[in-house]
């Protein structure tokens, strides 16, 4: 995250090939309006992820009645995440 929203004080440059580049203005500017939304999309993923672990802990550790659609959505979860995690070690 800092990499991409505060590239300009962790990258010293030269900035004639980055994003918003040749100044160090337009690469930070370029770097910080796409770091933004990738940091909200991540904080609304995670506000999703939380919400569907209490989902699960009230089905099954207090024992209450959810959706039919928390186990399914689980299931699709851990699948997409067992995906871009082979993925991401695939590039390594």
């Amino acid at each position: 995250m800092a990499r991409g929203v505060l590239y300009g004080l962790v990258d010293r440059g030269p900035y004639d090939h980055s994003w918003g580049g040749p100044t160090r203005g337009g690469a930070w500017l370029a770097h910080f309006a796409v770091g933004l939304p990738v940091a909200a999309a991540g904080l609304a993923l995670l506000w999703c992820v939380a919400y569907l672990d209490d989902r699960l802990g009230a089905r099954f550790v207090r024992g209450e009645r959810t959706g039919a659609w928390v186990l399914p959505v689980a299931l699709l979860a851990c699948a997409a995440g067992t995906v871009f995690v082979m993925a991401w070690v695939h590039q390594l």
